[in-house]
C-alpha cells in the first residue's frame, strides 16, 4: 500500500478567486468562484493576515468584499452578507457597524430592515428568492 504525503501538498490558489472562509477550529474550508471547497490546516486568522482586502464578518467567516451581492441589515443585532454564489453568511453582532463601515453602506442606526445592494451585476448568479432577502 503506497502511502501519501500528505505534509507536502500544497493548494495553490489565487486570493481573488476565493468567495469566502469558514473556520472551524484549526482548519478552514476556502470556497472558490469555480464552486469547488478546499479544507486546509490553516486557521482564519492566518488567512486576514495575509489578505488583508478580505473582511473578518464573523468568529467563524472571512469573505472576499469584491464577491459581495448585497448586505441585508435587519436590525442593529442582525445582518447578513449575500455572496455571489448565493450563499448566506450572517455578520457578528459586534462586527455589524464595523463591516458596513468597511463596505462603504451609508445605514443610520435607528432603521428597519434594508437590503444593499453591492454588486447588482451578479444577479444573474443569485436564485430569486435570495434576491428577495
Amino acid at each position: 500500500m503506497k502511502r501519501f504525503d500528505a505534509a507536502n501538498q500544497q493548494h495553490k490558489f489565487d486570493p481573488n478567486q476565493v468567495l469566502y472562509l469558514i473556520g472551524d477550529i484549526n482548519y478552514c474550508t476556502i470556497y472558490l468562484l469555480n464552486g469547488k471547497s478546499i479544507l486546509t490546516s490553516r486557521t482564519l486568522k492566518w488567512y486576514s493576515e495575509r489578505w488583508p482586502q478580505f473582511i473578518r464578518i464573523h468568529k467563524a467567516n472571512l469573505v472576499n468584499s469584491d464577491h459581495i451581492y448585497s448586505c441585508v441589515v435587519v436590525s442593529s443585532i442582525v445582518a447578513h452578507l449575500i455572496m455571489r454564489n448565493g450563499a448566506r453568511l450572517p455578520i457578528g453582532r459586534r462586527r455589524i457597524s464595523e463591516v458596513v463601515q468597511q463596505l462603504g453602506i451609508d445605514w443610520p442606526k435607528k432603521c428597519g430592515a434594508s437590503t444593499h445592494l453591492l454588486k447588482p451585476e451578479y444577479s444573474s448568479f443569485v436564485s430569486d428568492d435570495v434576491r428577495l432577502a
